[in-house]
C-alpha cells in the first residue's frame, strides 16, 4: 500500500531576485535532492536551523512552491501534475497551520466566517447547516460557540491558533502542514495546543507533516523525524533514538548538544564553529564539512569535500545518515606501548 504522501528527490531551486541590492547574487538551493514517506495516522517531523530548507519543504507539499525536479505522491499519484477537478481535491485533502496566528487569520472577519468560508466554497452549505458545522468544530479544538461572533484580536494567541487549527479541520483533511504551529505561543500554551492536536490525530485519524526547530516538541509529537541541513536530510530516525543515541550524524550531535539542559551544574556545550552553509554557493561534497567536528577529529579526510556521502542504513538502529563515517563515534588512535613492554 502507498504511503499517504511520498516525497521522490525533491528540488527547489529560486532564481537570482532582480534588483539593485541583489544584482550579482545566484540561483538559491534550497531543497536539494529530499526524499520521505508519510504513513497514514502518522507525524513525520523535519527539524533544522533557520534556513535549511524545512518550510520551503512544507510550501512544496502544500503546492505553494512548484518543484524544481522531483516529484510529490499522494497515495501514489503525483500530485504536481494536477490539473483542474483533481487539484482541487488535493487541496481539500491537505491543510495547513503556519506558525504566526496573529497573520494568519484575517483580523476583518469574524471567526464564523473564517472557518465557514471554506466549507461554504467547497461544500456549499449555507444558514443553519453552515452555522452547526463551525460550532462542531470550534468544540473539536475546546472553544466555545460564543467565540464564532468574535473576531481574532479579541483572542490570546492559544485561542487563535485554536482557530486556525478548527479552519484546517473545515474540509476534514487526511494530512495537516504544521509549520511551527506553537513557536510564537508561550510555554504554559504550548503543551496545551500540542496535547490538542494529539488528542485531534487520534480521535480524527490525521497525519502530520510537523515543520520544527524545537527537538522537545518534535520529541512529544513525532513518529519519524527527518534532520536538515542546507537544503538535504542528513538523518532521518525516530524521534526516541535520535534524542538518546550517542552513534548519529554529527550535526544531530551539534543540535543535541544546543539544548539547554535544566540541570545548572551541567557545563553549556562548545558551540559549533563555522558559519552556517551559503544556500547560493553550497559546499562541495558534504555540505557539513566546513563545521564537522568529527571531520576534524578525523584529520579532514579529502572525501568530506569531495563526494556527497550517500544516505546509509544504520544496522539495527533504525535510522538512515548521510555520512562518509555514517556518524559512529571516534576511536582513539592506538598509542605505542611504553618502552620495554609489549604491545597488545
Amino acid at each position: 500500500m502507498a504511503p499517504l504522501l511520498e516525497v521522490i528527490h525533491l528540488v527547489k531551486h529560486f532564481p537570482p531576485a532582480v534588483g539593485f541590492f541583489t544584482a550579482g547574487q545566484g540561483t538559491v538551493h534550497a531543497v536539494d535532492d529530499v526524499s520521505f514517506a508519510i504513513e497514514e495516522g502518522e507525524c513525520f517531523a523535519i527539524v533544522g536551523e533557520s534556513g535549511c530548507g524545512k518550510t520551503t519543504t512544507a510550501r512544496l507539499a502544500l503546492l505553494l512552491e512548484q518543484p524544481t525536479a522531483g516529484s510529490i505522491k499522494f497515495r501514489g499519484e503525483d500530485v504536481t501534475t494536477l490539473r483542474g477537478k483533481e487539484l482541487h481535491a488535493y487541496r481539500r485533502s491537505v491543510q495547513a497551520v503556519f506558525q504566526d496566528p496573529y497573520s494568519s487569520l484575517s483580523p476583518r472577519m469574524k471567526v464564523r466566517d473564517i472557518i465557514g468560508e471554506p466549507i461554504e466554497i467547497h461544500e456549499r452549505l449555507r444558514g443553519k447547516e453552515l452555522d452547526r458545522r463551525v460550532d462542531e468544530l470550534l468544540d473539536q479544538v475546546g472553544l466555545p460557540q460564543n467565540a464564532a461572533d468574535r473576531r481574532p484580536h479579541q483572542f490570546s494567541g492559544g485561542q487563535r491558533q485554536r482557530v486556525a487549527i478548527a479552519r484546517a479541520l473545515s474540509l476534514s483533511p487526511k494530512l495537516i502542514v504544521l509549520d511551527e504551529p506553537v513557536s510564537a505561543l508561550d510555554v504554559a500554551i504550548r503543551a496545551q495546543v500540542l496535547n490538542l492536536l494529539s488528542d485531534l490525530q487520534e480521535r480524527l485519524k490525521l497525519s502530520y507533516l510537523l515543520i520544527s526547530h524545537d527537538l522537545a516538541v518534535v520529541e512529544h509529537m513525532s513518529d519519524q523525524v527527518a534532520v536538515m541541513y542546507a537544503g538535504k536530510i542528513v538523518e532521518m530516525s525516530q524521534p526516541g533514538r535520535l534524542l538518546t543515541d550517542t552513534a548519529t550524524h554529527p550535526y544531530s550531535l551539534a543540535l543535541l548538544s544546543a539544548t539547554p539542559k535544566p540541570d545548572p551544574d551541567i557545563p553549556m556545550p562548545e558551540m559549533i564553529g563555522g558559519d552556517v552553509a551559503d544556500p547560493v554557493n553550497p559546499p562541495s561534497g558534504c555540505r557539513f564539512h566546513p563545521r564537522c567536528p568529527l571531520r576534524l577529529e578525523l584529520g579532514s579526510p579529502a572525501i568530506c569535500s569531495a563526494e556527497a556521502p550517500p544516505e546509509v542504513d544504520l544496522a539495527g538502529t533504525g535510522r538512515t545518515a548521510a555520512c562518509h563515517f555514517r556518524g559512529a563515534p571516534v576511536e582513539a588512535a592506538p598509542q605505542p606501548a611504553p618502552a620495554g613492554e609489549p604491545g597488545y
